[in-house]
């Protein structure tokens, strides 16, 4: 409907006006009448009007007044003049100032009003036809830009020059400061989880332009958006600016699926150092892994924490302390060394990587202490657990208390001993030809060297040193029998570099010497 304000000071003349046409039917609504353009004012600041019928001779502000003011508030409204004589100076002027038609007043019948606001409608559409265009081409070639930016910042953070050099004449001698934003998304189908993402990192997009002001912000992976914020001095603090704008971050349609948080680089100026730049704010998010979900930290936040512990912290040494406790059975001083390693899952000491890491080991040493199936398997070693250091350290300690269940808990687990001779004799049965020795053996496995070779000798019934000869001589046999090579070339290629030597034990173990044993299978 197309609303109309009627403006004269004559009371008889509105009267007349609005009794003229059936307005609704016509598709016209009268929103009020005024006796001036004063009073007229109220309606057109609040823009509720598209069409003004006002006379041009009254008191306080005449219709001429009134149209300017009018066409400066509202660039869009029509204005029809109304006129008692045929002034047409006072016409050339309201025209001049923006009317679209005037009639004389003498003249005013239902008929001419109607044509002339009808062809008032018409116009009126076709210029919001034209203007959302223009707002669509607008928007369109905006957009463009902004997306062929987000490239271009894409691959200056590859290290691109000329994308470096682009992103310098787009922001010339502007200060910043990268934000690393992750999303982490709770849903139980891969495909659920990329919709919500698709649609969350949309939304940051957006907020990122229109709330942040970011210079740009694009997609580093499908659970980062990197962007560019502007900061107006080194110490200028965003603290409370992005603890408000975090908060209002869960925009999508399943919040309670979705944990955002944010890294903040330093202060910056100029692309030169962008990597790096990025870098840094990326950091400062991974720290959120030890700090948990929701986290807003700084590069400034977590450089103390980045810092290397002074504290002797050996970790090899406690992981082999934990094995040999485990296989001898000792499960309190087991659990001693075990909350001695996640204890030192702190920034302090290890990143994220690290704790990952060091996870995996123990689930391989967890699962090695006994017969697991494979959904169990598959159950300790569930990674999509591990968003935060806290629910890695509760798994890894969950898993650990399952391995005191049960009968075995009360005596040492020969399986555990047995899997890691297995694990060094298929090491030693690759390399028994090669200057191998107990302590590279022992390293092979992870337990100290007196340690592994007890524990060889336990399950193997032999020492380490008789168990490699044995394999060099079972060579030796194979040699002898199937081929002519000489005695010390035999002795070479099954691994003994002195023949006096290899004699010796070939006829400690076979009975025969070497040349003998030779001669009896040519025979």
């Amino acid at each position: 409907m197309c609303k109309v304000l009627l403006v004269d000071d004559e009371k008889m003349a509105r009267m007349g006006m609005r009794a003229v046409l059936d307005w609704e039917t016509n598709g016209f609504e009268l929103v009020g009448e005024a006796s001036n353009g004063e009073k007229a004012m109220h309606w057109i600041r609040d823009q509720q009007v598209d069409i003004l019928i006002t006379d041009i001779a009254m008191p306080v502000m005449d219709g001429l007044e009134l149209t300017r003011k009018a066409k400066e508030l509202c660039p869009f409204i029509k204005v029809l003049l109304l006129s008692c004589h045929n002034d047409f100076e006072y016409v050339r002027e309201g025209i001049r100032l923006g009317a679209s038609d005037y009639i004389l007043k003498p003249t005013l019948n239902a008929e001419s009003l109607l044509t002339v606001l009808h062809q008032m409608r018409r116009k009126q559409e076709e210029e919001r036809e034209n203007r959302q265009i223009v707002e669509l081409f607008k928007d369109h070639l905006h957009a463009s830009k902004r997306k062929e930016l987000e490239k271009t910042f894409s691959k200056a953070l590859r290290g691109d020059r000329d994308a470096i050099g682009r992103l310098k004449l787009a922001y010339p001698d502007e200060k910043y400061r990268f934000v690393a934003i992750g999303v982490d998304v709770f849903a139980e189908s891969d495909t659920d989880k990329a919709e919500l993402l698709i649609e969350q990192t949309e939304i940051i997009q957006t907020q990122l332009y229109d709330n942040c002001r970011s210079y740009v912000a694009a997609l580093h992976r499908p659970d980062l958006v990197m962007a560019v914020l502007p900061a107006r001095t080194p110490h200028e603090c965003h603290t409370e600016e992005l603890n408000e704008w975090l908060s209002g971050l869960r925009t999508g349609s399943n919040p309670e699926l979705i944990h955002i948080s944010i890294g903040i680089s330093g202060y910056c100026e100029g692309f030169a150092d962008i990597q790096e730049s990025c870098l840094e704010a990326k950091r400062a998010l991974d720290h959120v892994f030890f700090s948990g979900p929701g986290s807003k930290l700084s590069a400034i936040d977590t450089a103390a924490a980045d810092c290397p512990s002074a504290l002797n912290y050996n970790y090899a040494a406690a992981l082999n302390e934990l094995k040999e406790s485990l296989t001898m059975g000792y499960h309190s001083k087991a659990e001693e060394q075990l909350r001695i390693i996640v204890g030192h899952w702190s920034p302090r000491y290890r990143t994220k990587v690290e704790v990952l890491q060091e996870a995996e080991e123990l689930f391989t040493l967890f699962l090695l202490c006994k017969d697991v199936s494979a959904a169990n398997v598959r159950r300790i070693r569930r990674s999509d657990k591990f968003r935060y250091a806290e629910d890695v350290i509760r798994h890894v300690l969950e898993c650990f208390e399952e391995l005191r269940v049960g009968e075995e808990y009360q005596k040492p687990d020969t399986t555990l001993h047995q899997r890691i001779v297995k694990q060094a004799i298929h090491f030693m049965e690759a390399h028994y030809t090669e200057a191998i020795s107990l302590q590279q053996v022992a390293d092979e496995v992870n337990v100290s060297r007196n340690y592994f070779s007890e524990m060889f000798k336990r399950v193997t019934g032999q020492n380490f040193i008789d168990y490699v000869i044995a394999l060099r001589v079972k060579r030796a046999k194979e040699l002898l029998q199937a081929s002519s090579l000489r005695v010390y070339e035999v002795a070479e290629q099954s691994g003994f570099n002195d023949v006096k030597h290899f004699s010796k034990q070939f006829k400690k173990i076979a009975g025969l010497s070497p040349a003998e044993y030779q001669g009896m299978w040519r025979k």
